[in-house]
Formats: structure tokens, C-alpha cells, sequence
């Protein structure tokens, strides 16, 4: 129960960290138009939309179900065969790992999307930094 409570928190922290960076893209692109939009600096916005899409994807990842609840099993115990509480237990296990296995995905796809975030924002610093000194 706990296994699965610490996974469950997990996927809520990290579900914090994409919207957090998700409102921070969507920051950048509005800056990026915010006086007098060159052709330069409309293309170089358009890198944002890398991040943007990974970020997408990772809130488009599945949440996991525990499945059957521990409390069930604590409720019910005494009336479910020995047999019955096996099957029961391996399918919290599988619960888990399919989790822990969820989590992992969106944590990739944030790392990509804080990196490709990251090597945009410069790109975009340097080249307003570039037609600012023309």
C-alpha cells in the first residue's frame, strides 16, 4: 500500500512539474510576439513548439489504477479464499509496476521538454540579442 501510495504521489508531483513548464513555454511563445514580430523572431518561437508537444505527450500518458484497493482486501479478507488473495495481490503488484513503469515515461518525456526547452529559450535569446546589435 505504501509502494503504491509513493508511486501515486510521484505521478502528482510530476504532473505539477509538467504544468509548471507546460505555463512556461506557453510564457515563451507570448513573449516571443510580444512588441513588433520580426521574421526572425517568429521563427525562432516556432522552437517552442518542440517542447510544447513533448509536454503534451507526457500529460497524454495514462494514469495507473491500483487494483483491487488494499482496503478491499483488509474489509474483505475473511471472506476471500486463499486462492482469490493471491490473484489479488499479484494484481497490485502488476498495478505497480505498470505505475512505476507510467511514471517513468512522463519523467523521460520531462526531461526532454525542460532540455528542448532550455537549448529554445537560448536560441532565442541569441538570436534577439543578435538583431538587437544590427
Amino acid at each position: 500500500m505504501d509502494r503504491a501510495e509513493r508511486e501515486e504521489d510521484r505521478g502528482k508531483m510530476l504532473d505539477a512539474k509538467i504544468t509548471a513548464l507546460l505555463a512556461g513555454v506557453v510564457t515563451f511563445i507570448g513573449f516571443s510576439f510580444r512588441l513588433q514580430a520580426t521574421p526572425w523572431s517568429a521563427g525562432t518561437a516556432l522552437l517552442y513548439l518542440i517542447p510544447l508537444g513533448v509536454l503534451f505527450s507526457a500529460f497524454m500518458t495514462k494514469r495507473g489504477v491500483l487494483s483491487p484497493t488494499p482496503e478491499s482486501l483488509v474489509t474483505f479478507f475473511p471472506e476471500y479464499p486463499t486462492a482469490t488473495l493471491r490473484n489479488a495481490v499479484l494484481a497490485m503488484e502488476r498495478s505497480c509496476r505498470t505505475n512505476d513503469r507510467i511514471n517513468d515515461t512522463k519523467t523521460r518525456r520531462l526531461d526532454v521538454a525542460t532540455a528542448s526547452t532550455g537549448v529554445a529559450t537560448l536560441i532565442v535569446l541569441v538570436s534577439q540579442f543578435a538583431v538587437a546589435l544590427r
